[in-house]
């Protein structure tokens, strides 16, 4: 075994260093025990040459599935009570070795490494080298299709070989496919999709265009890229009308005079060298390229057309660019010319931004070397139909068809970003990391659906796929927040630090032995929400990689244990032996060994202690805890370790029966072995997993209707300190919900400081500090996020803390009257106009801060629904915006909703007569045309004061 460099290779991955110790220690033990499973090697390495590594893993395995029946090899593990546990360690850390190996020597000599050969040798490198373009797969892309067995089959349809069907052990295809085609290409779908880098794309070209709030309203970006592309769009129309009689070469022509810049109208589609080369051919052989393009314009499938001009084009492109191959205008000239006749199906494409998009969000090429071809373009539009839909649904840019993608490619990808595993950029002005943790404050009026763009960036912050559909979008939310991945809060006035972080809080004793808990109570420092989640996503590391089972039977039992006293340092080495050696122990029950079965029944374990202790009542915790640990507790069940009563260090399944092992001094003498399936130094809140506070008793079984079952589970699936993980911690997100409602500073206090981007833990500048109640070090995670909430119309902006400014992203969450066109249709009402006028006049008389959000009106079906918006949710608002003048009221509204009379001066007194308002009961007729009549108000309306209410 290559020792020295393997435990090189684990540091370098990020095991901590007693943790490599142990592995070694364990792959030594591997080694040793290679003969007693008459395996043809003796050594790691000699296996792995051989292509026999495989044999010691399924040796190992078939290990754990005969327990308990035999026994392992004692060189392997010594005896031992954890059998399960240990060898379970043995795999996981051969299966490193392994990889080890695979890194340290490449790939692996075996039916992968052949299989890659011969792909390079057969296609590969021949079409390189005698310039075949028809073929080709990157050499990245084969060793990793490779790495994955499941891709086998798709190698060997693909190229359709016998020899490689054979090697891979799949059956030849009924009808191979034959490669003759000079416009296919074999492509793996390889990877998933970067949100992290498009979130870095997205604020590159925020910075680029700082005035920009939407594609409908941007000046700086309107005028560089998006202003000429809208008239050509127009004109394209206009053309499509003009020559529906024309044949296609006369379409043709001037769609490409349009293209290219000569159809009267500025244009910036095709660079100077793609415009001559299109103006060449044209000019050589007339008619040809606009008979295609006319073809192009009016074919009802979209890639199918784009493809087949590429093709038609293809010899007459390659005459005209001598030297080189015009992959590049092969795509650019159809897809230019169809996205103006059909900007809601199809991109234009400009290869490089385009392939640089697809290389940094999908892990691969656009393109390969060969003419633009169907399954390409799919892939092409299929990636920028889906930033379509994030723009429109989760950033609200309202983007209004694909040339606002391609506008957003070509902005932000002309340099392609280095992967994020370097943090780094290849160009100085695109330096920023968007890996790193998000603070951000949503803020908007009432009702423009701030609650559902919260629960939108926080399925999203936690790196999961965020639904379209809003039931399910909810249910994903719902389910991290049991989990405890998404926190939640109101902030109000009275809300303190004590609330936040953390506070002292009067408790009563909590020692996890009956007889040592203390009476009456002290004062304690418990955690607030904050510090809470805070420390959970701390100790993330990560999905476990390992083979052992991770998700939860819920019907099993779950039990609460304490392993010695919480706060003894004395007493944890009872704790650490206990994991070091996967068991559990009691310290009840006293030096009587409970292993007979005749103690399987509670009045045999009563008898047998009241012989010694005949004073012992029913109660005495000797009796009730032992039949709880020997007899309630069952092979399978959980427990979950106490760490005080407020939270837990670890979680185990129990998988032996009971034991009697004399323990020092002669206590904890009765043990039960378990495997450890989660366990950190740094222990978590009890809410995580069980709802209720957790007893002083040392064992007892807990109530199933309050565990957290989803919270114990992603628990489990975190590993704790000696599991290996995939080292990328999962998202954690804390929602503020009316962020400005509090003291700022009094709430927040040295978090002002700490929740800063780069004073994170693991950022470049990380700091803690030393909290008051608790005196420990705390700092804030990286994968924290931190969302807030603001309702403009309940206090300004502008009076929000100066320092929590600075430290937040703002996001507008503005009206969208747009958004009301199916309520509309459903109702009969112009409610998009409606909302849009109400909010004009608001913002005239007051601020923009106080119009009213779209999110009120989504759910009307009838007038009657609307009617009851008016008036119980619109009216109540405007009264409080505009305190009680109602006046102002009506100006926003009208007389079809408020009405006026007069009141004359009691006898007796001499004054000036008074206006009485009143809201309408009903409403007018026609009070919503009339509030959105371009004329204006008709203000002689005429109102029969008896026939309406006070």
């Amino acid at each position: 075994m290559r020792e020295a460099e393997f435990r090189d290779w684990l540091l370098n991955k990020g095991y901590a260093a007693h943790s490599v110790d142990s592995d070694i220690s364990r792959m030594r033990r591997v080694e040793a025990a290679m003969p007693d499973y008459d395996l043809p090697d003796r050594d790691l390495d000699s296996a792995f040459e051989r292509d026999e590594l495989e044999g010691v893993l399924a040796a190992l395995r078939g290990s754990i599935d005969a327990l308990p029946e035999k026994t392992p090899p004692e060189a392997l593990v010594p005896r031992s009570n954890n059998y399960d546990e240990r060898l379970r360690k043995a795999l996981r850390c051969t299966e490193l070795y392994r990889d080890f190996c695979r890194e340290a020597d490449g790939a692996a000599p075996g039916d992968a490494e052949r299989v890659r050969r011969y792909a390079l040798d057969r296609y590969i490198r021949p079409a390189r080298t005698q310039g075949r373009p028809h073929v080709d797969i990157p050499v990245r892309e084969v060793n990793e299709a490779l790495d994955l067995k499941n891709h086998y089959k798709n190698i060997c349809q693909a190229l359709a070989g016998p020899k490689m069907q054979a090697l891979a052990g799949v059956p030849a295809p009924a009808r191979p496919e034959k490669i003759d085609s000079p416009f296919t290409i074999f492509r793996f779908e390889l990877g998933g999709f970067d949100r992290r880098m498009l979130e870095r794309l997205r604020r590159m070209f925020e910075q680029k265009y700082p005035d920009f709030r939407d594609f409908t309203e941007s000046a700086g970006y309107g005028s560089a890229e998006d202003d000429y592309k809208r008239a050509l769009i127009a004109r394209t129309d206009e053309l499509l009308t003009e020559y529906r009689d024309a044949d296609d070469a006369a379409l043709g022509a001037a769609l490409l005079d349009l293209i290219s810049g000569r159809g009267g109208l500025r244009s910036n589609l095709l660079d100077w060298r793609v415009a001559k080369l299109v103006a060449d051919i044209r000019s050589s052989v007339p008619g040809v390229m606009e008979e295609a393009a006319g073809s192009l314009a009016r074919d009802e499938d979209g890639i199918a057309a784009v493809a087949g001009f590429a093709e038609r084009m293809w010899p007459y492109l390659n005459e005209k660019v001598p030297g080189s191959r015009p992959f590049a205008e092969s795509r650019t000239i159809p897809t230019m010319v169809r996205a103006m006749v059909d900007p809601l199906q199809i991109i234009g494409i400009r290869s490089t931004p385009t392939d640089n998009a697809a290389k940094m969000l999908l892990g691969r090429p656009a393109f390969a070397l060969q003419p633009l071809t169907a399954s390409e373009l799919e892939g092409v539009v299929g990636l920028a139909r889906r930033i379509f839909d994030i723009m429109k649904d989760e950033w609200r840019w309202k983007p209004r068809d694909l040339w606002d993608v391609q506008g957003f490619f070509w902005e932000t990808c002309q340099k392609r970003l280095a992967p994020d595993e370097n943090r780094a950029v290849l160009d100085d002005e695109m330096d920023t990391d968007m890996d790193s943790p998000t603070n951000l404050i949503l803020y908007g009026p009432p009702g423009t659906g701030k609650t559902y763009a919260t629960a939108r960036e926080a399925v999203r912050l936690c790196g999961e796929s965020v639904p379209d559909d809003r039931e399910e979008l909810m249910a994903l939310y719902r389910s991290l927040a049991q989990k405890g991945r998404i926190e939640f809060v109101t902030f109000h006035q009275n809300f303190s630090y004590e609330d936040f972080v953390e506070g002292l809080r009067p408790t009563t004793g909590d020692s996890e032995d009956d007889g040592d808990a203390s009476a009456g109570f002290s004062l304690q420092a418990q955690d607030g929400i904050f510090k809470q989640i805070a420390d959970v996503a701390a100790s993330n590391r990560g999905k476990v990689i390992d083979n052992g089972p991770r998700s939860i039977d819920r019907s099993r039992k779950v039990f609460k244990m304490s392993l010695g006293r919480s706060r003894s340092s004395a007493d944890d080495i009872i704790y650490q032996d206990a994991l070091r050696d996967g068991y559990v122990v009691l310290g009840w029950g006293g030096d009587v060994d409970w292993s007979d079965r005749r103690y399987d029944e509670w009045e045999a374990i009563k008898e047998r202690w009241r012989q010694d202790h005949p004073e012992a009542s029913g109660n005495d915790p000797n009796m009730s805890q032992m039949y709880t640990f020997r007899i309630n507790m069952e092979v399978g069940s959980l427990v979950i370790v106490s760490d005080g009563n407020r939270k837990f260090r670890a979680i185990g399944e129990v998988t032996g029966p009971y034991q009697f092992v004399p323990g020092p001094n002669g206590e904890y003498n009765h043990r039960r072995s378990v495997r450890w399936l989660w366990h950190s130094d740094e222990s978590l809140p009890r809410e995580r997993v069980y709802s209720k506070e957790l007893s002083q008793v040392s064992v007892y079984q807990m109530n199933s209707r309050y565990v957290n079952w989803d919270g114990l589970e992603q628990t489990v699936t975190t590993g704790g300190d000696d599991a290996a993980t995939s080292g990328t911690p999962e998202g954690h997100v804390l929602i503020i919900d009316e962020i400005n409602r509090a003291n700022i500073s009094k709430v927040f206090g040295e978090l002002i400081t700490l929740i800063e981007t780069d004073k994170r833990l693991g950022m470049p500048n990380a700091l803690t500090v030393r909290l008051p109640y608790s005196k420990t070090l705390f700092g804030v995670p990286a994968n924290l996020h931190i969302i807030g909430t603001m309702n403009t119309a309940d206090r300004s902006i502008a009076l929000l803390d100066t320092a929590l400014r600075r430290r937040f992203t703002f996001r507008e969450i503005a009206p969208e009257p747009e958004l009301l066109a199916d309520a509309a249709a459903r109702c009969g009402i112009a409610l998009p106009a409606i909302l849009g006028t109400i909010n004009d006049r608001i913002e005239y008389l007051i601020d923009c801060e106080h119009r009213i959000g779209h999110a009120f009106f989504m759910d009307c079906a009838t007038r009657a629904d609307v009617d009851a918006v008016m008036r119980d949710k619109i009216i109540p608002l405007l009264e409080e915006f505009f305190f009680e003048d109602w006046g102002r009221i009506r100006a926003v509204l009208g007389h079809g909703f408020i009405g006026e009379r007069t009141l004359k001066a009691p006898p007796g007194f001499d004054g000036l007569e008074r206006k009485s308002w009143f809201v309408r009961m009903p409403f007018a007729d026609d009070a919503y045309e009339r509030l959105i009549s371009p004329s204006g108000e008709d203000d002689a309306i005429t109102v029969e004061p008896e026939a309406q209410p006070a």
